[in-house]
């Protein structure tokens, strides 16, 4: 039998000649292999990305506000997206990491349009030669301005007000350019930086004392489109200032459901009427307070200087109302005073006191005792420790009911105290004080002076404050 006959012999040889081919093919395939690997030469082995807005050219975009948000995205087949750059002018550009941002577009006028370029930019530095665009017609939105709540002017005042307002633009308030002021006469108007919010205005800036005054207000954007004008007071309204008349501030706060308010006011003005200049008066207690500004500071305090001397008189009762306005003393005269004006303040102190009272900025206190002295009887007379002032007594009516003492600072003089028995200590039951013992700027009564003047002598008193301690003259 022959080779090929041989069952053994030709099962070898399959396997021998089966080895060999299969060893064939796996070098034909690993040369495959490491072929397809290989790059020619001429071939960019990077693409650049491509870059996409979230509006195509060919979509329709209707005018949008000049604060606009523009959104877009980037494919890279053969790497990552690292960022974007992006233009208004294709000339000058912005890079940014993220997919989107929002623009203050600056116009001219009621409308424009504006090209905008976006670029993707790859992991390697790949720019998109050819970015996205797109057209944005945008329109400029009219600005706003309003008066701030609660900052009303009263109906009446002294030549001196406030106001106060917010601006807003839709377009962005960065979009503010100026703000625009007027009084009584619109054919005139002031311009103000539009980072001004409040103003004051005095009578060298156009308010006119003794008659009816309105104020003009308006705002423009960088467009130089304005808003509606508003006015303050509101509607057809418009307030009345008061003429400046003397050197003298009398404020009443006496309330007036005591039943000695209109014999409080004649006292006072007798005596200042009887000094050789006039006077002007403020009622902060009629109509709910209805004269006092919203804004008190600087619109009270800035009244406050018009006049050398400020006579603040109230009493005190069993209600709030009844008692002195302590809060708007406090709030107000100090500036008054470290600008150089005078006070006397005659009022008594309220009969709740709790831990939070504290009516002592203007004066020289210290605190105030929490019990209150009851039982004078009319003629009841001062302790005098000062003795450049006269003795003043009680009566002859409407004695005070009950009188808190001033415990004060060592700097101020004590000029009058009340001689009550025990169970209280005389010794804390001071009641009148000013703050130097030459040159005063401050006096403090925390009693009522009207109720003070049994004797006649209060208006002595007060006369030597204002004439001697004041120097106030023609």
């Amino acid at each position: 039998m022959g080779v090929l006959g041989n069952p053994l012999t030709n099962n070898f040889l399959n396997k021998k000649y089966l080895n060999i081919a299969v060893l064939i093919l796996l070098l034909a395939g690993s040369f495959v292999l490491e072929s397809c690997t290989d790059v020619p030469e001429g071939i960019v082995t990077s693409s650049a990305p491509e870059t996409y807005l979230s509006l195509f050219p060919d979509s329709i975009i209707s005018p949008q506000i000049t604060r606009i948000k523009i959104t877009w995205w980037g494919d890279d087949p053969d790497g990552l997206i690292q960022g974007y750059r992006f233009s208004f002018d294709s000339t000058n550009w912005t890079y940014s990491e993220g997919n989107d941002s929002t623009f203050q577009l600056v116009i001219v006028g009621n409308d424009s349009t504006f090209r905008f370029w976006v670029a993707a930019v790859d992991d390697k530095g790949n720019i998109d030669p050819t970015p996205a665009t797109n057209l944005f017609p945008v329109y400029n939105s009219p600005p706003a301005v309003t008066f701030n709540a609660g900052t009303s002017i009263p109906d009446t005042s002294f030549p001196v007000a406030t106001f106060a307002w917010t601006g807003t633009d839709p377009d962005g308030n960065s979009s503010i350019s100026k703000y625009y002021y007027a009084l009584n006469d619109t054919s005139n108007w002031n311009e103000l930086a539009s980072s001004v919010s409040s103003i004051t205005l005095r009578q060298n800036n156009g308010i006119v004392p003794g008659q009816n005054n309105k104020l003009y207000l308006k705002v423009k954007d960088i467009a130089g489109i304005y808003s509606p004008v508003v006015t303050m007071p509101d509607s057809g309204r418009s307030w009345y200032v008061r003429p400046v008349i003397g050197k003298i501030l009398l404020i009443d706060d006496y309330p007036a459901s005591l039943v000695d308010n209109s014999s409080a006011e004649a006292f006072y003005r007798s005596i200042l009427d009887t000094l050789p200049f006039a006077h002007s008066e403020l009622d902060i207690k009629v109509n709910g307070g209805s004269n006092i500004p919203k804004i008190k500071n600087p619109m009270f305090v800035e009244t406050l200087k018009l006049f050398e001397c400020v006579v603040w008189y109230g009493n005190r009762g069993s209600a709030n109302e009844q008692n002195p306005n302590y809060q708007l003393a406090t709030e107000t005269l100090p500036f008054y005073l470290a600008a150089g004006g005078k006070l006397f303040f005659s009022a008594g102190f309220p009969n709740s006191i709790d831990a939070g009272f504290n009516p002592v900025e203007f004066a020289p206190v210290d605190s105030v005792t929490f019990y209150q002295v009851t039982g004078a009887t009319q003629q009841t007379p001062t302790i005098v420790i000062d003795n450049n002032y006269p003795e003043l007594t009680i009566g002859p009516t409407n004695s005070p009911d009950r009188i808190r003492g001033i415990i004060q600072k060592p700097s101020a003089k004590v000029i009058y105290k009340m001689p009550f028995n025990p169970t209280y200590d005389t010794t804390q039951i001071t009641v009148c004080i000013k703050d130097a013992a030459v040159n005063p700027k401050v006096f403090l009564l925390s009693v009522a002076l009207n109720r003070l003047n049994g004797n006649g002598n209060a208006v002595f008193f007060l006369r030597r404050i204002l004439g001697t301690d004041f120097n106030i003259h023609n």
